[in-house]
């Protein structure tokens, strides 16, 4: 057979070559594979000597769109993935400070601890989580960056914009405490008629690992990197090169794609850096914001393939000169059969038109090996959409159903009880006495306690019944298919209520220790027509109700148990 350098030819072909020279000219000057030979053989030199050159410019041309696309492609990831992060705290305090109890601002304490309990449920705001009044004094906060004193905010730009603005979301700056870069954003508190009562403050650190990572740890290659840019202020909010963040970008002159990525050019393009080095740089805007994204890296790493792509073309070239067209089309025939024939079944598969399943492996060369990896790389793929199911779905600690999977079976409960006639019902439970173990044991006796917890809880509750766990120490059962009379379904609620109280007074024995918990139960009873949040938050306000009149344990007597009417 046909080796890569030299041509060695197989006995076969010998015997056909010897079998040639005895035919006539006139004959082989007639034959239909002669003439499509020598017409393949016409088309590879002047098609190839055509090729090499007229493509040195397309080349170029096609490489430098290839790269710029990617560069693109990787700025508007970038991009996006900030305006993700942004949206996630903003919702977060919109929804806080909607929520958040005006009476609360009356008592620091309390408002602290109702502030770290969401903090903890939902830890965005790296560098603090507070409360300002409307002279700019700190009533109440958690985190490091907290500026106490009179009127410590009031001079801040994002404070005053909070009066006026729904959202606002300050300057990069310089911490005053942590003396890292950070990022405050504030939304207002606002009372019944409208006015605002208080401030709402969340302050993010730039160098935190779930804030603006694609940008301070991104590498493209090896000379690449990112840029986030302020285009009004004219500063870096955020780059891979650290020393970068928070210094003003060049002055206008120094980088020409810079100074119309200011004036608002969104796209790519090479240009000369201030270090004098010629990149290809890519911008893409971060949405409701003045910042934009630059992703760049030197021309001499993007353009390297260059010379290598002309070096293989005259490579190519000479060994097309070399192979008759017609063995190498018959050759490339057989070599790829394999090939087409995987890429026929994962063509199916991707349609649906057949399950998902190994491809087959006909001999073990490049075919073959790419085949098997594909298998793997298929496999790996099911056992992590497996894995990430579970984890979606299912709290890591205590493997019960999370938030989102509760929500989902609540739904389904929901309709059920429009299709039969049923009820349902929701308790929403707060361990009493948990923090005590945390403080005193530790975190590992904590999660101890709430497996422990949790097991107990699993035996009270029928298999058609679901238990969840959706917080710290929350807990959540939900009730399904009860009879349609509200007293017998309230009763039913109220034994499985009964049962969990009494299932958490035997002690708990957690590293040598003897602990107690209690537990606050809220209750809210649905039929068909209830909303799914109406019944969270009755549950949930019922629960705080009942743990505000006590901090040791819920009585049964106790135990908020309402209807959730549909409104006519």
């Amino acid at each position: 057979m046909m080796q890569k350098r030299g041509i060695l030819f197989p006995l076969k072909h010998n015997s056909f070559l010897s079998k040639l020279s005895k035919v006539s000219f006139e004959t082989i000057q007639n034959s239909i594979v002669t003439r499509v030979i020598v017409f393949a053989f016409a088309i590879v030199i002047v098609g190839g000597t055509m090729r090499y050159y007229l493509s040195a410019d397309t080349i170029h041309t096609n490489l430098f769109k290839i790269v710029s696309v990617h560069q693109e492609a990787l700025a508007n990831e970038v991009a996006k993935d900030i305006s993700h992060d942004l949206d996630v705290r903003k919702k977060f305090l919109i929804q806080l400070s909607s929520s958040l109890p005006l009476k609360l601002l009356e008592d620091p304490n309390k408002l602290k601890k109702w502030l770290t309990e969401r903090h903890e449920l939902n830890p965005v705001f790296s560098g603090a989580l507070l409360v300002l009044n409307r002279n700019g004094t700190v009533i109440a906060g958690n985190g490091a960056e907290i500026v106490e004193g009179e009127n410590a905010y009031a001079k801040d730009d994002f404070f005053k914009s909070a009066f006026t603005q729904e959202y606002v979301m300050g300057e990069p700056t310089l911490g005053k405490i942590l003396q890292e870069p950070i990022l405050p954003i504030a939304v207002p508190i606002k009372d019944d008629s409208g006015s605002v009562y208080a401030i709402l403050v969340g302050v993010t650190q730039l160098y935190s690992s779930d804030f603006l990572d694609a940008v301070i740890n991104g590498h493209i290659g090896d000379t690449g990197d990112f840029l986030l840019i302020d285009a009004k202020k004219q500063i870096f909010v955020a780059a891979t090169k650290k020393e970068l963040i928070l210094k003003p970008t060049p002055k206008r002159g120094v980088n020409l794609l810079h100074d119309k990525a200011l004036a608002g050019f969104r796209g790519s393009g090479i240009t000369v850096n201030a270090n004098g080095l010629e990149e290809l740089s890519a911008m893409a805007s971060v949405p409701n914001t003045d910042w934009f994204v630059v992703s760049r890296i030197l021309t001499k790493e993007a353009f390297v393939m260059e010379d290598n792509i002309k070096k293989i073309l005259i490579k190519a070239h000479v060994i097309s000169l070399m192979i008759i067209p017609a063995l190498l089309f018959t050759f490339l025939f057989l070599l790829f059969k394999p090939l087409r024939t995987s890429a026929s079944l994962a063509d199916k598969m991707s349609l649906g038109k057949t399950g998902l399943k190994p491809l087959p492996i006909k001999r073990m060369d490049e075919v073959g090996h790419l085949t098997a990896a594909f298998n793997r790389l298929m496999a790996m793929l099911l056992a992590t959409q497996k894995e990430l199911k579970e984890i979606a779905h299912y709290d890591y600690l205590t493997n019960l159903p999370n938030r989102f999977l509760m929500v989902d079976r609540l739904d389904q409960a929901l309709a059920r009880c429009a299709r039969n006639n049923t009820r349902l019902a929701l308790l929403f439970m707060d361990l009493d006495g948990f923090k005590s173990i945390n403080d005193t044991l530790g975190h590992s006796a904590g999660d101890e306690a709430l497996i422990v917890v949790a097991k107990r809880f699993s035996t009270l509750i029928r298999a058609s019944d679901t238990l969840a766990r959706v917080g710290g120490d929350e807990f959540v059962i939900l009730l399904s298919d009860l009879d349609w009379d509200l007293s017998h379904a309230t009763n039913a609620a109220h034994l499985v209520a009964s049962k969990c109280i009494e299932a958490l007074k035997e002690p708990l024995i957690l590293q040598g220790n003897v602990k107690t918990l209690g537990v606050s139960i809220g209750i809210a009873m649905g039929q068909k027509g209830s909303s799914i949040d109406a019944l969270m938050l009755e549950a949930d306000t019922k629960m705080y109700q009942i743990k505000n009149k006590t901090t040791l344990r819920v009585n049964e007597d106790e135990m908020a148990i309402s209807s959730s009417q549909p409104q006519s």
